[in-house]
C-alpha cells in the first residue's frame, strides 16, 4: 500500500468515532489524555506524510531516499533523475530540465527533431544549449560519448552528468578537444568525464565576465595543450585534472 494510501486510512480511522453514534462527552472526558492521543496522531500522519516509494511520492525538492522522503544525495532520488547536492540536496523539477542521450538512433532526423523532453532527449550536449531558455536552465546528460560543445555568452546553466550513477558521460573528440566557455557566459559543469581521448587541451575558459566551474568531474590534458583559463573566474571543486606526456 502506497504512503499517500496509508494517510487516507488513518484519517479515516481519526474520524470514525465522531461518526459512529458514540457519546460525545466520552471523547473529551480527558482534556490531557486527548491532548497527548493528538499530538501522537499527528506524529504518525507526520511520519507516513514522509515515507515514499518512488521520488514522484514527496513534495517538491524532496527525494526518496530509503524510504523516505528528504533531501537527495543522488540522482536516482529524484523524480526528474535530476539532484542538485550544491544547493542542499534539491530536487530540480522535471519542467527545468532538458535531457540529452539516445539508447539508439536509427537515423540523424530523429536528433533533429527532438525536443529535449526526457522521452525524447537531444542526441548531442550542444543541440540542448540553444533550447535554453523559458525556464529551462538545467541539462541532464545520460551515461554516453559526446561531442565537445562551446558556449558563447547567454543565460547561466548546468550540465549534469551521471557522476557514477549508471555509467559515465564522456565528452571528448580526437582533434577538439572537450569544451570551450568564453564571452561572459555563466557555466557549472556536474558529473562529466572531459576530454580523455583529446590532443589539445580539454578545457578552454576565456574572456572578462566569463565563469566556469566544474565539479565532480575528470579533465584530461596534455602537455602540449594544458587547460587553458585566460581572464575568467574558473573553479574546480572535488575534481580531478589529469595531464598525458
Amino acid at each position: 500500500m502506497s504512503p499517500r494510501n496509508v494517510l487516507k486510512y488513518l484519517l479515516v480511522i481519526l474520524f470514525f468515532p465522531a461518526c459512529s453514534g458514540g457519546d460525545p462527552e466520552s471523547f473529551t472526558e480527558d482534556p490531557e489524555f486527548l491532548a497527548e492521543e493528538t499530538e501522537s496522531l499527528a506524529e504518525d500522519v507526520s511520519a507516513i506524510a514522509r515515507r515514499c516509494e518512488v521520488g514522484s511520492d514527496c513534495a517538491a525538492g524532496l527525494g526518496c531516499v530509503q524510504g523516505v522522503c528528504s533531501p537527495c544525495n543522488r540522482h536516482a532520488h529524484c523524480a526528474s533523475d535530476v539532484c542538485d547536492l550544491y544547493q542542499g540536496g534539491r530536487c530540480i523539477p522535471e519542467r527545468d530540465v532538458l535531457y540529452v542521450g539516445r539508447k539508439v538512433v536509427v537515423d540523424y532526423e530523429e536528433c533533429e527533431r527532438a525536443t529535449g523532453a526526457r522521452h525524447d532527449p537531444f542526441c548531442q550536449i550542444r543541440d540542448a544549449i540553444p533550447a535554453l531558455g523559458s525556464g529551462k536552465k538545467v541539462i541532464r546528460v545520460a551515461p554516453g560519448f559526446y561531442l565537445p560543445f562551446h558556449v558563447s555568452a547567454g543565460e547561466a546553466f548546468t550540465v549534469y552528468g551521471p557522476a557514477g550513477e549508471g555509467g559515465i558521460a564522456q565528452v571528448t573528440e580526437e582533434d577538439v578537444g572537450g569544451l570551450s566557455v568564453r564571452g561572459g557566459a555563466n557555466v557549472v559543469l556536474d558529473g562529466l568525464e572531459i576530454g580523455r581521448y583529446s590532443y589539445r587541451s580539454g578545457l578552454r575558459c576565456e574572456g572578462p565576465g566569463t565563469r566556469l566551474v566544474v565539479r565532480r568531474s575528470q579533465i584530461f590534458t596534455d602537455t602540449r595543450a594544458p587547460m587553458h583559463s585566460n581572464g575568467c573566474d574558473l573553479k574546480l571543486e572535488h575534481t580531478e585534472v589529469f595531464t598525458r606526456d
